[in-house]
């Protein structure tokens, strides 16, 4: 009995013997694949970070030659994007990614592609893991336009305003017209405003001028001859843009003698740039300050139909509607008001559904002669940093030109 015993016990200890063996080599047949999978997880993670990072300077280069693609030839863009994507992305242990550009038309598409060098994933026979990725981008497929309401009172006669105002809006036009890659791209109308517009004589027979209501002229009949001047809506039509299809919504005219100067005549949506040009050049300063008239008309040449007959949109794009307000100080006289409080307070409802109908505003105050700041011009902007006030007529042309920046980043799409 006991030698059974002595038996059984060393067969026992010779089993556990056999069992931690057999427990080692099968860790040791396993350490392999853990490990793998352990640094697999190091690995990847190591290569999502740096196609981010790929992918961040991809996007900013595409953006930043985008941006400045207008009027380049297709290899001025591709050296630009490559250039910005060289100074962006630089990541130690990495080989330089192979970047392929196509610039078609007005867009821009950028692949980059490298191979990433793995840490742990060769014990597995992954020497390197392949990142690719891509960003596109396109100019010109957003139209532009843009309202100029520029203030043509007595006072831009003072302090060099009206010369610094012509230098700036056509160093504008010069921007603007560089923008556009295609006719139709960009267009642009002047309304030059003082008390009232001047629409031109040749619409003297057009049905959305109104003639009985006026004090001078009556049945197009004028105490002296009639220049083409229109004064305010009646209300509440003068914060609006409806159409003039009845009798009160018509646009009274007035007799230019009473109405104290009369502005050059509005240009209405164009690309004729040369005409732009020699409107902004014609433009004299005389009469007193009612800057709601030349915003209400801005308004009109940006809406489709009479009286300035904005054209029609085309389907292929979409558009930016703006207007650029400027004046040079507060309100003085309009049809109805010679309070700037009064006026002040028309001419912001008329800001308000002008914002509403999805047209953005820059207003620009030159406050060369000591008046507060305009709480009506800076309420009317369509953001805070859409307000510029500004106290000598030197600071307008940077103005102005940034203001041509903005738009021309607005015209690119991602």
């Amino acid at each position: 009995m006991a030698r059974s015993v002595l038996i059984l016990r060393r067969a026992a200890c010779r089993l556990s013997s056999d069992a931690q063996g057999a427990v080692a080599v099968l860790f040791a047949i396993c350490i392999l694949p853990i490990m793998g999978l352990i640094g697999a997880a190091v690995d990847y993670a190591a290569a999502a970070r740096l196609q981010s990072k790929l992918q961040a300077a991809l996007d900013a280069a595409a953006i930043s030659a985008s941006t400045h693609a207008s009027g380049r030839t297709a290899a001025q863009v591709a050296a630009d994007a490559q250039a910005f994507f060289a100074a962006q992305f630089q990541e130690r242990g990495v080989g330089t990614p192979v970047l392929t550009i196509q610039v078609t038309n007005s867009t821009l598409q950028l692949t980059a592609q490298l191979n990433m060098p793995t840490t742990f994933l060769p014990l597995v026979g992954i020497p390197e893991v392949p990142i690719g990725t891509s960003s596109k981008t396109a100019w010109g497929i957003t139209r532009l336009r843009v309202a100029l309401a520029l203030d043509n009172t007595g006072s831009m006669a003072s302090a060099g305003k009206m010369t610094a105002l012509q230098t700036a809006t056509l160093n504008l036009l010069t921007q603007l017209q560089s923008s556009a890659r295609t006719d139709g791209d960009v267009l642009v109308s002047v309304i030059p405003f003082a008390k009232v517009v001047n629409v031109g004589t040749r619409y003297r027979d057009a049905t959305w001028i109104g003639w009985d209501g006026a004090t001078v002229c009556s049945k197009k009949v004028c105490s002296v001859q009639w220049d083409g001047v229109i004064q305010d809506r009646d209300q509440n039509f003068d914060i609006s843009n409806a159409l003039p299809n009845s009798t009160a919504s018509r646009f009274p005219s007035i007799a230019s003698g009473d109405t104290g100067g009369t502005p050059v005549e509005i240009l209405p949506l164009t690309s004729n740039w040369a005409q732009l040009r020699t409107t902004v050049g014609q433009m004299r300063p005389a009469g007193n300050t009612n800057q709601g008239i030349g915003l209400a008309w801005a308004w009109q040449t940006l809406t489709p139909g009479i009286p300035m007959n904005a054209p029609p949109l085309d389907p292929q794009y979409s558009y930016k509607n703006v207007i650029i307000l400027l004046s040079d100080g507060q309100n003085t006289e309009s049809r109805f008001y010679s309070r700037a409080s009064q006026i002040d307070a028309r001419q912001r409802l008329m800001c308000d559904a002008i914002k509403s109908a999805g047209i953005m505003i820059y207003t620009i105050q030159i406050n060369t002669s000591g008046d507060p700041v305009s709480s009506v011009l800076r309420a009317c902007a369509s953001s805070t940093d859409k307000f510029v006030y500004m106290t000598t007529a030197a600071q307008l042309d940077g103005t102005l030109r940034d203001i041509g920046g903005q738009l021309t980043r607005l015209r690119l799409t991602n």
